[in-house]
């Protein structure tokens, strides 16, 4: 249950604490004081979107803090969580950016809305339409069934599991077929452009040594040419190496006088053979080298096809590997389609099976459902309302087979028909309070908010409804917004809501703690002005 609420800077709110009492609690005041505010504020910490235009003074955030306490039941719901007997929620909001905090650890606004369904349950006159849509309906039965039938869970966990295999068998089979030929084109074009490649039979470097060996053969004449030119410049008659060789004699004679000299003599003689080796060696690569038109031309095609398919492919050889690995995943990972085929069918089967099971005990729950609601209509003035839960067959989905809207008639001579085709404003909340009524004992949620579930009704209906709600908080803690005074006489805990208009337009809120305030409260409720007569009403009321 909501023990507390920290309200700063929010919409026309400056600040406001406001303390719950376990029970009903009832918040009233004229209409556009601002009721609506304090539960906004609640559905905003608990993850609702809001934008910055609800900070009051932009100077500074805005900031709901919301302190929850739990019973034994509320923690087991809760175990996900790990949560104490206490828990503080709080969402402050900046005008770029918003923190949302539990317990004082920062936390995503997912987080929080997946909570708020643990915690509370807010039904305003928007959020009540969606009982009379039938794609809530199902949700509705299912949240019954899995509360008073632990076969429903069983079966339902299964049931997904295997819906969702068969999803996948059957997205993976559709896709086989469509792609079965688009897959055969793909493994033909992949070998072709491999055996491409591999035709070419292209190794490592094999461009560059072609190239290399291109511009040798491209400049044969002038290699020749100079070459030979060096050598002969060395090593032919009156060459250089004959010059050296009498100028190593003369240092010889010179180094046997002077010992000094032996050492450059030795450097000398070392770099005369070194200049013979370049001789012989100019001398043979000469000799060696011969025009050879015929390798020009291989070697000019061959570096063409090179070209050629890297132009096409970019590196070749790195596209030789990724086209391999390519054909090898789409043969290796090719699945029959007789493998899926027959798991389809098998899961299928059992999907087939499950929701079956599921059908029937969703018909009995709807049955016993219905009983229980129309019960509740009936103490709800309506005393001639008949309420069916209608369960029909169709084709599988995620949900099962069943098809689920509730039927009402709230006339003798009216046969049932959908909700949203029947039910008033008025009737609309009360089969809400009463479905809500039947729920409160297996439902998660601790705290129910209503925001004026008074709309549409009167006289009887509103006792009728102030009774409901009353017999609700027995159960869980209840808030609602109203302007029924037969209502707020039987709440636990009246606040009543005021707008200050003193240079800055603020909401008040002030929680009544006597017999006389709530007195006066309702009876401004009773006849928009307190009297004798109405301040006499109203404590007749608060009797009860």
């Amino acid at each position: 249950m909501i023990k507390s609420v920290l309200i700063k800077n929010f919409i026309l709110i400056d600040e406001l604490f406001l303390e719950f009492e376990n029970g009903f609690n009832v918040l009233t005041g004229e209409t556009g004081a601002g009721k609506s505010i304090v539960l906004k504020a609640i559905d905003t910490a608990l993850g609702a979107r809001v934008s910055k235009d609800v900070i009051f003074d932009k100077s500074k955030p805005a900031l709901v803090e919301l302190t929850f306490v739990h019973s034994e039941k509320d923690l087991k719901n809760l175990a996900k969580f790990d949560f104490c007997e206490e828990t503080v929620i709080s969402r402050e909001i900046m005008q770029n950016s918003q923190k949302c905090r539990i317990n004082g650890a920062l936390v995503n606004l997912e987080t929080l809305k997946d909570l708020r369904e643990y915690l509370v349950d807010i039904h305003s006159q928007n959020q009540s339409y969606t009982y009379v849509s039938p794609k809530y309906h199902i949700e509705l039965l299912d949240a019954y069934c899995l509360a008073v039938n632990n076969n429903f869970s069983i079966n339902y966990d299964v049931y997904k599991q295997t819906y969702s295999q068969l999803c996948e068998v059957s997205k993976k089979l559709s896709k086989l077929k469509e792609s079965n030929s688009k897959n055969a084109s793909e493994i033909d074009f992949l070998k072709f452009q491999l055996n491409e490649i591999n035709s070419a039979e292209i190794h490592e470097n094999e461009e560059q040594e072609l190239s290399n060996e291109l511009e040798i053969l491209s400049n044969i004449q002038t290699l020749k040419e100079t070459t030979y030119g060096i050598y002969y410049s060395l090593g032919g008659d009156d060459g250089v190496n004959d010059a050296l060789g009498k100028m190593n004699a003369s240092l010889c004679s010179a180094a046997c006088c002077d010992k000094k000299l032996e050492e450059v003599q030795n450097a000398f003689a070392e770099a005369r053979e070194n200049l013979k080796f370049c001789s012989d060696y100019l001398r043979d690569y000469s000799q060696n080298l011969e025009d050879n038109p015929q390798r020009l031309n291989e070697i000019n095609e061959r570096l063409s096809l090179i070209l050629k398919l890297k132009r096409k492919y970019g590196d070749v050889l790195e596209a030789r590997d990724k086209f391999a690995k390519q054909l090898s995943e789409i043969e290796g990972g090719f699945t029959s389609i007789e493998e899926l085929q027959k798991k389809e069918t098998e899961l299928s089967k059992k999907v087939a099976e499950v929701s079956k099971e599921l059908s029937v005990i969703r018909n009995d729950c709807a049955k016993e459902l219905s009983k229980l609601i129309v019960a509740e209509l009936r103490k709800l003035e309506l005393s001639k309302a008949e309420f069916e839960i209608q369960v029909r067959e169709k084709p599988f989905d995620v949900k099962g087979i069943d098809d689920v809207e509730f039927l009402i008639s709230t006339n003798v001579s009216s046969p049932l028909s959908p909700l949203a085709k029947v039910a008033s404003g008025g009737e609309i909340s009360r089969v809400m309070l009463a479905i809500k009524t039947v729920f409160a004992h297996v439902d998660v949620v601790s705290t129910v908010i209503f925001d004026e579930i008074d709309t549409g009704i009167s006289g009887k209906a509103s006792n009728a409804v102030a009774e409901a709600i009353s017999s609700l908080s027995k159960n869980i803690q209840v808030f609602a917004i109203t302007h029924q005074p037969i209502i707020a006489a039987r709440a636990d805990a009246h606040f009543l809501v005021t707008k200050s208009q003193d240079g800055v337009t603020r909401v008040c809120v002030k929680k009544l703690l006597t017999q006389d305030e709530r007195s006066l409260a309702i009876a401004s409720l009773t006849s928009g002005e307190i009297n004798n007569i109405s301040v006499s009403f109203a404590k007749e009321l608060l009797k009860y």
